[in-house]
């Protein structure tokens, strides 16, 4: 029998001249093409797979505007049993095919995945997940922005091994759409015993009493609209936290209870509006506390006492960051001067102040009297220079000085900082 003859384009497949190279050098010419530029053409393709298994696992990192194909054909060539990270910028023509994707990622025991959706529009909908996102039960990293998650399956057993949680923009489903018995974001939170960092970042439909609580983690980043009632359980090993607050929805709201499960950090950056929304309550003591950034509004006697109440409670702290914004009234040094109390800021080295962005206002009574009183300064530093020997900040270079290391420092052109006493 005669040999049946092979179409033309697989007989110039089988006769793909690349075949022919050294191994030497077909590793020379894929080391100089992008990986989807290499699963064109059979020869390489085939090279790139036998790379792929020889090698425990592959990243992958796809930017926006990689064709579709190319990435379902980098997933498909891949066999071995291990992607190390998955990391794709979601545009509109790539949307349709995220589903296959994620399902041949849960079958390749992914480590990392990094979903980023770049969707058209002025306010365009989240890019909704298949299911499978929570069958990659050996996932380290999640990263996710602009995506909507499904509704938690029947069973699911968590992320035994995540250590690192990204939610920017993410949307979960809203209770009066799902019949969850748990909230998706507790479901994760809870099946993640090893987690370590999270960051969340103007989450949509948000658990009603959103309690964050785990044993190991150590970093948190909180950024929100308004508060969103979200509250702080057990987080025995937390180090570092930092929160962003737009707006409170409450009357009096409880500033020292919100705080209390922050307690034990040595890092706190606390950016949120202090007004007339706020009670202070009982302000709990950070004494693992070394470097404090926080919003400071000397506009209104709250306000201001609610920043001495974090500083008294501060015992160790050690740096402070402080950004001023809303300068309606200048507060005189007797007020401030009976905040201060013994032992307040007793270890305070470094000040950074970060004037009104829009008049360029200091507290300059504020700066007067820390540094009359922080024994231990070394650098008090603000993001202005001089205008005139007029200038009230001149004031900084001749007032009383409770520590002989301190220095006051003013910012100049090119970003640098002048040492002027």
């Amino acid at each position: 029998m005669e040999p049946v003859p092979l179409p033309v384009a697989a007989e110039a497949e089988a006769a793909d001249p690349l075949d022919y190279l050294p191994a030497h050098l077909l590793d020379e010419v894929l080391s100089l093409l992008d990986l989807c530029d290499a699963v064109r053409t059979s020869a390489l393709s085939r090279a790139w797979r036998h790379r792929w298994e020889s090698v425990p696992g592959l990243a992958l990192c796809f930017p926006e505007g990689t064709p579709p194909s190319a990435i379902g054909g980098v997933l498909l060539c891949y066999t071995a049993p291990r992607i190390i990270h998955f990391a794709c910028e979601v545009d509109e023509e790539s949307a349709s095919h995220l589903d296959h994707w994620l399902i041949a990622l849960s079958r390749r025991s992914v480590e990392s995945i990094s979903i980023l959706a770049h969707l058209e529009g002025v306010d365009p909908e989240p890019l909704p997940l298949h299911s499978s996102i929570f069958s990659c039960a050996h996932l380290v990293s999640l990263h996710l922005e602009m995506c909507c998650i499904p509704p938690i399956p029947v069973g699911f057993a968590g992320f035994p091994v995540l250590e690192e949680l990204y939610l920017i923009r993410v949307e979960f489903p809203s209770a009066e759409s799902s019949d969850f018995m748990e909230h998706p974001f507790r479901a994760i939170i809870r099946g993640s015993p090893l987690l370590c960092v999270l960051s969340l970042d103007g989450l949509y439909h948000s658990p009603l009493d959103g309690v964050i609580e785990s044993p190991n983690l150590h970093s948190l980043t909180l950024c929100s609209a308004h508060d969103d009632d979200w509250c702080f359980g057990e987080l025995p090993c937390l180090l570092s936290a930092k929160i962003f607050v737009s707006r409170y929805t409450q009357l009096g709201y409880d500033l020292g209870g919100f705080l209390a499960g922050l307690s034990q950090v040595r890092e706190l950056t606390f950016l949120a509006p202090v007004d007339d929304y706020v009670d202070i309550g009982t302000m709990p003591t950070f004494y693992n506390l070394k470097s404090l950034e926080l919003t400071a509004r000397f506009a209104a006697t709250d306000p201001i006492l609610s920043m001495f109440s974090l500083l008294r409670s501060s015992p160790n702290l050690e740096k402070l960051n402080m950004q001023i914004v809303s300068p309606e009234m200048v507060v005189d040094w007797e007020f401030l001067n009976a905040q201060w109390t013994d032992g307040m800021c007793a270890n305070l080295q470094i000040v950074e102040i970060i004037s009104d962005p829009i008049c360029r206002w200091l507290p300059i009574s504020f700066m007067k009297l820390v540094l009359s009183k922080a024994i231990l300064l070394r650098t008090l530093s603000v993001d202005v220079c001089l205008g005139s020997q007029d200038d009230p900040l001149n004031e900084l270079l001749t007032c009383r000085r409770a520590s002989a290391q301190a220095q006051v420092l003013f910012k100049v052109q090119l970003e640098r900082f002048w040492e002027l006493a």
